[in-house]
């Protein structure tokens, strides 16, 4: 009887979740005291199905630079609008001619590894409103480098397009640019890439080899990328190499100062 009396009803959140969204913003309109509680009500219920649908957190964040927004309601339509792009062409992709294009076609969207993201920014290229977002073109650039026949040319774009993104690598997606170097055959060019104007310093960037090496390490399968029956793996003994490299210039700067 006591939550009768109160309003909004402490019990309205557990009502909204049986209502379309469409019917629970027709509930906000209907009273401005009912407007804020069903504001959280759909934040809470995007947040919940965005969980769901895309488990990873990286991958989510990469939603969110490719699309240029925050809000989990307009990320989960911007990702309709992917998911739409990729049925309309299912019938068609058996027939693609690139190996990288198959590879994509095999993985999931919403995934977490380098392929994953390469398709979510392709799929992004396709649709018009996204197309021009500058997250999507420099990641196309990556999708480029993939692509590339030629080793050396690979690597070289490779090199241009993570020079352009190195302000957008923390040391979560840092495993992205390490599956990139791991696939062009250029991890031991990886300093090239990164220590650049906005990107991390060699000291930064030998803790995130760091960190990486011991993930892969502990879970070998995180290293792998592509579809299951195709997929290449990045493993710890491929950063040694490269994580000496940083050691001796880290060494050589400290000196230095």
């Amino acid at each position: 009887m006591a939550d009768i009396l109160v309003f909004p009803p402490t019990h309205l959140d557990d009502f909204l979740q049986y209502l379309p969204l469409a019917c629970v913003h027709s509930v906000k309109a209907t009273a401005q005291r009912l407007a804020q509680e069903g504001e959280l009500h759909v934040k809470r219920r995007c947040q919940r199905v965005l969980e769901k649908l895309v488990p990873d957190h990286v991958a989510r964040d990469h939603f969110r630079e490719l699309f240029g927004c925050c809000d989990d309601q307009h990320l989960l339509c911007m990702r309709q609008w992917l998911v739409s792009v990729d049925n309309s062409t299912q019938f068609s992709q058996w027939r693609t001619q690139t190996a990288v294009a198959r590879l994509m076609t095999g993985v999931s969207l919403d995934g977490a590894d380098l392929f994953a993201a390469v398709k979510r920014a392709f799929l992004a290229s396709q649709v018009p409103r996204l197309a021009g977002n500058p997250a999507v073109i420099l990641w196309m650039h990556v999708l480029g480098a993939l692509e590339e026949q030629d080793p050396i040319q690979s690597k070289l774009l490779a090199c241009d397009a993570w020079e352009s993104l190195a302000g957008q690598v923390s040391q979560e997606n840092f495993i992205w640019v390490a599956q990139t170097a791991h696939f062009v055959n250029a991890i031991d060019e990886l300093d090239r890439w990164m220590v650049v104007a906005g990107g991390p310093s060699l000291t930064q960037l030998l803790k995130w080899f760091k960190i990486l090496e011991q993930q892969l390490q502990d879970s070998p399968v995180s290293g792998r990328y592509g579809p299951a029956g195709d997929s290449s793996q990045l493993r710890s003994r491929h950063l040694a190499k490269m994580m000496q490299k940083l050691k001796d210039l880290d060494h050589l700067d400290a000196n230095f100062d």
